[in-house]
């Protein structure tokens, strides 16, 4: 059974075994990240504007958000109905679906789950529109500025900081890839590569993980992120078309 490394935020790594075990894999789970809340108030601002009727549209860029979002808010059914109120747009299906759950019409999405694919299918109509982007504090600036540049008004929300993690399960997990035990890698994000990284060059041995990485395949989501590892030296042999993480692990099964 091919061994794969998956590097996401500790929240998601119970399902990720799940499902690549579904597919005939073995995971090999490390969370390199954590997602941390933000207590600068910019949210509570966002819930002013919105119950003052400032905001034509929010763009919400992950699951996560979603949760974030409804764990701060006071009272949670006032949420919903200002946002059903307007206009939702999440980034994909599993945010989507996260909105469902806190009861939001959410049946809004662009065809490719990507920032580059809100501009894409939805700058024309957000023209001269208040527009609210909720996302983490790495968003792609593709997407403010393709809104602006298409007459939006956009505020943009920080509602949670993408932190790298460096002790001592991510130092283990770095001496289990030297070791050439594993088959395949797999990035869901920019942060999960680049934290990586920052391990292995503060224990010294960068180079030569980067050599064993580029020695298996590498799968991954999202163009950006594809882009960063190239650009770091590293091969990419999977994107998905569809930026989900079934679609990678389809996609890396197709070169494995």
């Amino acid at each position: 059974m091919k061994r794969v490394a998956v590097t996401r935020p500790k929240k998601f790594l119970s399902d990720t075994v799940r499902i690549l075990k579904a597919k005939g894999l073995d995971a090999v789970p490390v969370p390199m990240m954590e997602l941390i809340p933000r207590n600068d108030g910019a949210l509570e601002k966002f819930f002013s504007r919105l119950a003052a009727g400032e905001v034509d549209s929010v763009i919400i860029t992950s699951q996560n958000g979603v949760e974030f979002i409804f764990d701060r808010a006071h009272d949670q059914a006032a949420l919903a109905a200002r946002l059903n109120a307007i206009e939702v747009i999440g980034i994909g299906p599993k945010t989507n679906r996260t909105l469902g759950g806190k009861g939001i019409k959410a049946d809004r999405m662009p065809g490719t789950f990507s920032s580059e694919g809100i501009v894409r299918d939805f700058c024309s109509r957000l023209k001269n529109k208040r527009v609210e982007v909720l996302r983490s504090d790495h968003g792609n600036p593709v997407l403010i500025a393709g809104l602006e540049s298409g007459g939006a008004i956009v505020k943009e929300v920080i509602i949670y900081d993408i932190v790298p993690l460096s002790g001592e399960e991510q130092a283990a997990f770095v001496e289990e890839a030297l070791s050439g035990g594993i088959d395949a890698y797999t990035f869901t994000s920019i942060m999960t590569a680049k934290s990586l990284f920052m391990m292995g060059e503060s224990m010294g041995v960068l180079d030569d993980l980067k050599r064993e990485i580029n020695s298996k395949k590498v799968a991954v989501i999202g163009h950006p992120t594809a882009d960063f590892l190239e650009n770091s030296g590293i091969k990419v042999d999977a994107v998905p078309d569809r930026f989900t993480f079934e679609d990678m692990v389809d996609a890396l099964l197709k070169v494995l």
